[in-house]
């Protein structure tokens, strides 16, 4: 963490990188829902892009026009997440750093310890396996959420920890395929949602890989 910060500026970074990885883990764990149609509608992130040109075209719309941009996007998720397609992209990190490039391999294993350890558990009415991106994406908001509480409670140490792993688990593993992963969805997306979604978070990504490194 960066000492020039003040604390009320550090836990506003914090308070950011978490809203962004829980952004992300949403998107990328389902279908979008109306709920999150209608809340970028009413309060959307600022967003730079085709992103935010999506975000941008929701101002004003109703729920009929919600609900008919759901139904679009639940069948471009299908096509390119669900093998609706030809060539559908693999969201896990086990199919981009496996020898094998398979699912289920030592990636898979590792994210779980590393779950236990820190008391983290995956949805499992999703019936994914845990390094499925969206769980990564999770387990990270979750690590900075937790660091946030830390310092609330004054434990300047396990702040201190809990940045550690945050820094090994963004090196260790988000940055090693993360940006492959989404080089392939925005090949493959026909909508600016998608496209625009992987675009954040390859340049998120990139940018905490950078600046986690530069902290400690």
């Amino acid at each position: 963490m960066d000492e020039r910060l003040t604390a009320a500026q550090a836990r506003e970074v914090m308070e950011q990188r978490a809203a962004i990885y829980e952004f992300l883990s949403i998107a990328y764990g389902e279908e979008v829902p109306l709920a999150f149609l209608r809340s970028l509608r009413e309060q959307g992130p600022a967003l730079d892009g085709e992103l935010g040109d999506f975000v941008a075209s929701l101002a004003g719309a109703d729920d009929a026009a919600l609900e008919a941009v759901r139904t679009d996007l639940a069948a471009e998720y299908a096509r390119v997440f669900l093998g609706m397609s030809r060539r559908p992209v693999a969201p896990y990190e086990s199919v981009y750093t496996s020898p094998t490039g398979l699912m289920m391999q030592e990636a898979r294993d590792e994210v779980v310890a590393l779950y236990r350890r820190e008391g983290f558990s995956v949805d499992e009415s999703m019936h994914l396996p845990e390094d499925h991106i969206a769980f990564e994406l999770g387990f990270m908001a979750g690590l900075i959420r937790n660091a946030m509480a830390a310092l609330d409670a004054g434990d300047g140490a396990e702040a201190e920890r809990l940045a550690a792993v945050q820094e090994s688990f963004v090196a260790d593993h988000l940055a090693s395929w993360v940006p492959s992963l989404a080089q392939d969805v925005e090949k493959r997306a026909a909508t600016g949602f998608y496209r625009g979604l992987a675009a954040l978070t390859r340049d998120f990504i990139e940018a905490e890989a950078d600046d986690l490194a530069a902290s400690r």
